[in-house]
């Protein structure tokens, strides 16, 4: 069967609703992809359940305009993404600046999509090359990577290559990987957590199997505004702890988690010996807002060493200088791997950097976390 798996190619499914381009998409990408590619089409997202179903795809093609369509009461493409986190989208449209907000609801790429007078060959040059490119889907069950064209299988590597500026070196004054696992320290006073495409299927991983006594933990998670909300909401009643969307003025409790809200950027600040948030609107750094490296820059100036960071699997760069901080500043750093992340971008950065001092496979998170704070 393994071998059936591997001689399969690519298996594309494209998500339009367009019929015209739809047929125009198959007819391209035919011509310009590995002999043995199948592409499938569907026209909405209740066909495409289906399909995936059927068809079984190791990637997707997606409208953008179908990608903020309301399916069970979320964002298809954020939904999409929690469903099957293992399952690359590339998505495209007519906007260009659509591409941050594709980015930060899981997809894996955007492309501008040209108007219906430009000549439309370059796009599927480039789509072409992006779907080759692409990291193949995971088998969730046995870890196994699927084959993604004939000849070779593609890996993360490559992919990030063309996707991730390249890491800093490390820095002269960060410290050496240890061999060991971080010492514990108990007297911890917070947690920052960090996370991009594939971190809402992470935090949900991590934060279900965490149990009282902790110190609080603050969120930031690429993510629109309303669906902070609903993650938030949904996080709450999977959780032993409270989960709520941060606000400012909120104090930092034990045992309670804060997700930053969508466009508004999160820190802390220290009062009186408590904790408490500021959560505002601002500029975008690295492209995102909310974004990891703000949070943690505050957390490395406030609390010091007294702090647990945690950078989970995320495309770029966000939160890799802001971890480094906090560890600059004695404080306790993880990193999730390669091998369990949807796309090991920020964690590869932070590691890179030397930012990062242990990295965990994603089930071993939050034994990991629970042991360092206790």
């Amino acid at each position: 069967m393994r071998g059936r798996d591997f001689m399969r190619g690519l298996r594309i499914l494209i998500i339009d609703n367009s019929i015209f381009f739809q047929d125009t998409c198959t007819r391209e990408l035919a011509q310009r992809l590995p002999a043995g590619s199948l592409l499938e089409k569907a026209g909405d997202p209740v066909e495409a359940r289906n399909k995936i179903g059927l068809f079984r795809p190791n990637l997707i093609l997606l409208n953008f305009s179908l990608a903020v369509i309301t399916v069970d009461g979320n964002m298809f493409l954020p939904l999409l993404v929690s469903r099957h986190p293992k399952l690359p989208v590339i998505s495209y449209g007519l906007l260009p600046g659509s591409r941050n907000t594709a980015l930060n609801m899981g997809a894996a790429e955007y492309l501008p999509k040209p108007g219906p007078e430009k000549n439309s060959a370059a796009f599927f040059d480039q789509l072409a090359k992006l779907i080759c490119s692409c990291p193949p889907e995971r088998n969730a069950a046995s870890g196994q990577e699927q084959m993604v064209g004939p000849g070779a299988i593609v890996t993360r590597e490559v992919w990030h290559a063309a996707m991730v500026p390249p890491a800093a070196p490390r820095s002269p004054g960060a410290a050496p990987e240890p061999k060991t696992f971080p010492t514990p320290r108990p007297d911890t006073r917070i947690i920052a957590i960090g996370s991009s495409t594939g971190g809402t299927e992470a935090l949900s991983a991590i934060l279900t199997q965490l149990r009282p006594p902790l110190p609080g933990i603050v969120v930031v998670q690429h993510i629109p505004p309303m669906f902070s909300r609903l993650l938030s909401q949904r996080l709450n009643e999977e959780c032993v702890l409270t989960i709520k969307e941060g606000a400012s003025g909120d104090e930092v409790q034990p045992d309670h988690v804060y997700i930053a809200p969508g466009n508004h950027h999160m820190t802390v600040r220290c009062h009186e010996g408590r904790i408490y948030l500021d959560c505002r609107p601002g500029p975008p750094v690295h492209s995102c807002c909310p974004s990891v490296d703000v949070l943690f820059d505050s957390i490395a100036s406030q609390i010091g060493a007294r702090a647990l960071g945690v950078i989970l699997t995320g495309m770029g760069r966000d939160g890799a200088a802001g971890l480094l901080h906090m560890r600059q500043q004695g404080a306790l750093t993880l990193g999730q791997d390669q091998a369990t992340s949807v796309v090991y971008g920020m964690p590869k950065a932070a590691f890179d950097l030397g930012a990062v001092m242990q990295q965990v496979p994603l089930p071993g998170l939050a034994g990991a976390i629970s042991r360092l704070v206790r």
